[in-house]
């Protein structure tokens, strides 16, 4: 039988040729533009290097290339696969900034992310799985700076009293969270400002978190979505019932969408058990996280569509002002007096849809162990952190 492969050099040309056909909207580009400027402070002397591999949206890459390059930066893009050469990956760090567009490489780009921290030139914006749709016109990346911060100040304000949280939806979760004594952590205002050296965020910004007390959670978690990354579906076929046990999940119930979640959790467990790290870090509770982006959308990309329509990612439905997420797995955020004990190569968010969402704040110990004296910060969607 003939082989129809296409030499390598004619591969580059066509690769060449398809980007060069993807024509970004110049609303989309404008909207990157702003978010470069105003969150990531991009200037026209500095130099940018896009990451991105096989799970990189194009037009993603397109847009931040074309909205850099108007700034005035010059750009450099690195495709991440098995033959790219640790080396070529770590010179990255010799620009201004990175963009992380490679969502399936994080375990090759690791050292990049550790690389930053110590860095005094550059600095780092996590995109991973972002659509393009992020940059439209009153999108996610067109939020406000001076307004999500207001928003976050306020959020820290409210916050900075609570000893725990008991939190229910319409869905069915129902759980109690609380925190550690004697204010032993603290929450964690993400501005999505990437302006200085040293310096890694996500962006679109817009979240309060911290750590809840790990050996103290306890109920059920009911998921109408799952974490993009966990499958990429704007809802599932039932709902998914999380029991949560002393801060780790002890039961996953559900349909097929349940069995993505337990197949992905036990894979992730194999992981850690090859690398001779505890396999229970995936399953105890790692974050809780409000979101204050007035912009951001929920996971339903689209409700006229099938529940396996592809969804919103995680990493702008997180931020959406008025929800709440967990996460589960590795409990190092990377921000001082917020970290807890758990360890692990997975970190995966779930939101809890604003929608029929309460959330009750207790300010002291003895008032949480009664539930008496909440105030409901959150009461069937309706804010009242303001």
């Amino acid at each position: 039988m003939p082989n129809f492969e296409l030499p390598p050099q004619m591969t580059e040309q066509v690769a060449e040729k398809e980007d060069k056909e993807i024509l970004p909207s110049p609303e989309r580009v404008e909207t990157a533009q702003y978010a470069l400027t105003n969150f990531v402070k991009l200037r026209p002397e500095e130099t940018v290097v896009i990451f991105q591999d096989k799970g990189t949206k194009p037009e993603t890459a397109k847009i931040l290339e074309e909205a850099a390059k108007k700034i005035g930066s010059s750009v450099q893009r690195i495709e991440i696969n098995r033959k790219t050469k640790k080396k070529e990956i770590n010179s990255a760090l010799e620009s201004s900034v990175i963009i992380d567009l490679a969502p399936d490489s994080e375990n090759k780009t690791g050292d990049v992310y550790d690389g930053i921290e110590e860095s005094d030139s550059s600095r780092l914006v996590a995109l991973l799985d972002l659509g393009p749709d992020a940059f439209d016109k009153n999108g996610p990346m067109s939020e406000s700076p001076e307004d999500l911060q207001y928003r976050l100040d306020k959020m820290e304000q409210t916050l900075k009293d609570a000893s725990g949280f008991k939190i229910t939806s319409r869905y069915g979760t129902n759980l109690e969270m609380p925190l550690r004594l004697f204010k032993e952590r603290r929450w964690h205002k993400d501005t999505g400002m990437i302006d200085e050296p040293g310096k890694w965020d996500n962006l679109p910004g817009g979240e309060i978190f911290t750590t809840p007390d790990e050996r103290g959670v306890n109920g059920v978690l009911v998921l109408p979505v799952l974490e993009s990354s966990v499958a990429n579906e704007q809802g599932v076929d039932e709902y998914v019932y999380v029991d949560i046990q002393n801060g780790k999940i002890s039961s996953i119930k559900g349909g097929a969408s349940a069995e993505k979640l337990r197949k992905q959790l036990e894979a992730d467990a194999l992981e850690e058990i090859k690398e001779g790290e505890n396999p229970l870090g995936v399953y105890q509770i790692a974050e809780m996280a409000f979101g204050a982006n007035s912009k951001a959308r929920s996971a339903v990309a689209d409700p006229e569509q099938a529940y396996n329509h592809p969804a919103v990612s995680v990493v702008e439905a997180e931020k959406r002002l008025g929800t709440m997420h967990l996460a589960f797995g590795n409990a190092e955020h990377g921000e001082e007096g917020t970290e807890g004990f758990s360890q692990a190569a997975s970190h995966h968010d779930f939101v809890i849809p604003r929608n029929g969402l309460t959330v009750e704040m207790f300010t002291n110990e003895g008032d949480f162990n009664n539930k008496k004296n909440g105030r409901k910060i959150i009461s069937e969607g309706g804010l009242n952190f303001f």
